[in-house]
């Protein structure tokens, strides 16, 4: 007899543009969770391919819909989709993820089971081959080694109950591109919202695949970021960390010899990391590989983060 699995009272959100490539895949993934969700909300910010008529043809044998806003940025479209959802329990994610069959189940259960909880931080892991995306997982900490508390959740892997996520104001939509998740978590969290983790409630997603994409990627976290005066100190530390480093190799061009200092500086910089990676399961090359991305990524972040702060929000865009 096959088993059928239960329904729970979760709407599940997204927002999409140009996601057609990702649909089956998705919806394999949603078919296949130990638990449904009976209500699936899927805004659209005006898609150039058919992501909207894959969805509607795909998708006819689940609880789903899909709204189009012409135009809408990531926030708006979460926004829009929050709005329509029909639940108090709100469990998000994006198209292009794969989820793991017991997410849903796991991610939920705390607001389900314990009406004192507010919010439920998942755990997302990176997955893809290209050297890059290699590297990209080299560079990243694993979820291991992050402190639950302080951890802060994307929405690629949430769940919530809508009355703390509407008191803070959903997710702020002014923003250029980026930002929006930590902003919307860290007032949830001033607010007093209680939020617990579960790493085991899964998602993989696949990091940018080529050097100048990366660098893109990260420069728009960071712009996000100053936009919405979100991490300050840590992107102070992080601006002062690279000032000094200018100010030792200036001397260098009147006396060049010093730049020999600078590979032992990023040995010991590296060896200072290490302990917040898992580098010694990985091969040589993609140790040094992830060690280039967490310098690259810690300077255009900041560079991103500069401009942000001083020119402020410009307006939402589409991705």
């Amino acid at each position: 007899m096959t088993h059928t699995p239960r329904h729970i009272p979760v709407s599940l959100i997204l927002t999409t543009r140009n996601e057609a490539s990702h649909v089956p895949l998705f919806l394999d993934g949603v078919r296949a969770q130990t638990v449904q969700p009976d209500d699936i909300v899927i805004c659209d910010g005006g898609s150039t391919d058919d992501t909207v008529a894959r969805f509607r043809e795909l998708g006819a044998d689940l609880p789903l819909r899909v709204i189009v806003e012409e135009g809408a940025n990531i926030a708006q479209g979460r926004n829009c989709a929050i709005r329509a959802a029909k639940n108090d329990i709100l469990a998000f994610t994006d198209a292009g993820c794969i989820i793991e069959a017991e997410w849903l189940e796991r991610i939920t259960a705390p607001l389900l089971d314990e009406t004192e909880v507010d919010a439920v931080s998942g755990g997302y892991t990176l997955i893809g081959e290209t050297r890059i995306q290699r590297w990209t997982r080299a560079a990243e900490i694993p979820l291991t080694r992050q402190d639950p508390e302080s951890f802060l959740p994307s929405s690629r892997s949430f769940a919530a109950r809508r009355g703390p996520l509407e008191r803070a104001g959903l997710y702020p939509e002014h923003l250029t591109f980026a930002g929006e998740d930590t902003a919307l978590v860290r007032r949830m969290r001033d607010m007093g919202a209680r939020f617990v983790t579960r790493w085991d409630a899964l998602v993989h997603w696949y990091p940018r695949p080529t050097l100048m994409q990366y660098v893109r990627q990260h420069y728009l976290y960071g712009l996000g970021d100053g936009e919405a005066r979100n991490s300050t100190g840590r992107y102070l530390k992080t601006a002062m960390k690279w000032l000094l480093v200018f100010l030792h190799l200036l001397p260098a061009l009147w006396y060049p010899w010093l730049l020999l200092f600078l590979p032992v500086a990023l040995l010991m910089y590296a060896f200072r990391l290490a302990p917040s990676y898992d580098w010694n399961m990985l091969p040589p090359g993609e140790r040094i590989g992830g060690f280039l991305l967490i310098l690259l990524k810690e300077i255009s972040m900041s560079a991103g983060y500069l401009i942000g702060r001083l020119r402020g929000p410009r307006g939402g865009r589409t991705r």
